[in-house]
């Protein structure tokens, strides 16, 4: 079951922030498990394995900006997004905030204002899925794809690249239907012939995650689907299922943050 958690919270005092965010706020989820269950948080450290969380950097209003960041004013509120692929993680932070008000946050305490949970089963994303002509993706935060047999990163939003990423997160965390391999190779047979970029309003960031730095593209895309048969059905699942699982490389680290508008222009 796929579950986004949102925190609202005030820093005791004024805190120094990087530009770029996604980093911190998996620390914080990361602290948040090992205090509840040390050995989730080891999980969740593996290598080489598709996890099953991903995160949203941190919205604050800051109150001065440096080189090197923003110095957080403590007079408004600090808002973070964890969202996990499998809700059997959901527990444990409602353990967490069940016995505790507060949250660290670099080394500053954070008081927890409000806590809000959206989720959706796979069942129900797929059986309220229905085929549209266009819809637009929204990439809040900078997104890349890989690209096979390349050592450079994919910085623009081809279909084909976008959503059989997402198929491959589906089939990989799903309690509902789960495509086949032959499934799988038909499919992308079909994004190749039938959806196209119709529009696009994108850029290119390059952020610094503590010593590491990677370039990603932010802004929006609208796709066009041509025929509305069931792998366009499909397209619009996987399309709202991007809400939960973010997108493309470094997903846990706050990349890939994607919000879909299904009548782009109205």
């Amino acid at each position: 079951m796929p579950v986004e958690i949102g925190l609202e919270a005030y820093a005791e005092k004024e805190v120094f922030l990087p530009f770029f965010t996604g980093h911190v706020s998996r620390g914080v989820l990361l602290h948040i498990l090992r205090q509840v269950d040390p050995g989730v948080s080891q999980q969740l450290h593996q290598l080489d394995v598709v996890k099953p969380y991903s995160v949203a950097p941190l919205q604050f209003k800051s109150k001065a900006k440096t080189g090197e960041g923003y110095v957080l004013d403590p007079a408004y509120p600090c808002r973070v997004r964890f969202r996990f692929l499998n809700g059997d993680y959901l527990r444990r932070v409602i353990d967490y905030f069940g016995e505790k008000g507060t949250v660290t946050i670099i080394d500053t305490t954070f008081r927890i204002a409000s806590l809000a949970v959206k989720s959706r089963d796979y069942s129900e994303l797929e059986a309220e899925a229905e085929p549209l002509d266009a819809f637009r993706l929204y990439f809040r935060s900078p997104t890349y794809l890989a690209s096979l047999g390349s050592a450079y990163h994919c910085l623009f939003p081809e279909p084909s690249k976008i959503f059989l990423n997402l198929m491959r997160l589906w089939n990989t965390f799903s309690t509902a239907r789960r495509f086949e391999k032959d499934e799988y190779v038909a499919y992308e047979d079909w994004v190749a012939k039938n959806v196209g970029v119709a529009e696009y309003e994108l850029a290119t960031r390059l952020v610094h995650m503590g010593r590491r730095k990677a370039a990603g593209f932010t802004g929006w895309t609208t796709y066009e689907l041509r025929n509305r048969d069931p792998w366009n059905k499909v397209t619009c699942m996987l399309a709202q299922f991007a809400e939960y699982s973010n997108i493309g490389g470094n997903r846990t680290g706050g990349f890939g943050v994607a919000n879909l508008v299904q009548k782009p222009g109205e």
